[in-house]
């Protein structure tokens, strides 16, 4: 059964952009087609090419992440990276990721974890 084309995938893949984006933007700074490219080079996470700047506008609003221009080859980057709430909000969602994942996995083996 093909399930890639359903609005539950749809929401799912929504849904955790930004925490992927937050975890790409961790470490370095980088620019929209290359976090997208970051995001395409697993077939099992597409995201479609221009879909990130509405992302990274929200997120840029929010004040999760700042920018920065840079020359390359005449043309000026826009590069993108974390400010120190984009790390605590980072954070904050891993850790309800982690327990979202934790309670699937248990309910999955059957077991009852956190339903007592």
């Amino acid at each position: 059964m093909d399930t890639k084309n359903d609005k539950w995938h749809t929401q799912l893949r929504k849904g955790t952009f930004e925490l992927a984006i937050l975890l790409l933007l961790k470490n370095d700074s980088m620019y929209g087609y290359q976090t997208t490219k970051k995001m395409q080079d697993d077939s099992s996470f597409p995201i479609a090419d221009g879909s990130i700047y509405p992302i990274l506008r929200r997120m840029s609003a929010n004040k999760w992440i700042d920018s920065f221009k840079e020359e390359y080859e005449g043309r000026n980057r826009k590069y993108y990276y974390l400010t120190d709430l984009g790390k605590e909000i980072l954070e904050a969602r891993w850790k309800e990721f982690l327990s979202v994942y934790t309670f699937l996995n248990n309910l999955k083996s059957g077991g009852r974890e956190g339903n007592e």
